[in-house]
């Protein structure tokens, strides 16, 4: 059978649904990862940082590896320590 091909982009730890008068727990509850269909997705990550790449924008490396830090938390784990 046919299947659709759909992209979504950005990032998933900032795009969580706006559930009105809903808790925390509601919106993770309602994301697309919590889906039954998420395991049938195909996932493809970007691995090069195209402005740095193209630009040799060290300033911009820098800033996108900050913020993929402070986003797993592992910025938040080096200040407490």
């Amino acid at each position: 059978m046919g299947g659709m091909v759909v992209l979504l982009a950005g990032d998933f730890r900032q795009t969580l649904p706006v559930i009105q008068k809903g808790t925390p727990a509601d919106e993770i509850k309602a994301c697309l990862k919590s889906s039954i269909l998420w395991n049938k997705v195909t996932k493809f990550s970007l691995t090069t940082n195209m402005r740095v790449h193209l630009y040799n924008d060290i300033n911009a490396g820098n800033y996108s590896d900050t913020l993929l830090k402070i986003g797993d938390r592992r910025m938040l784990r080096a200040v407490l320590n």
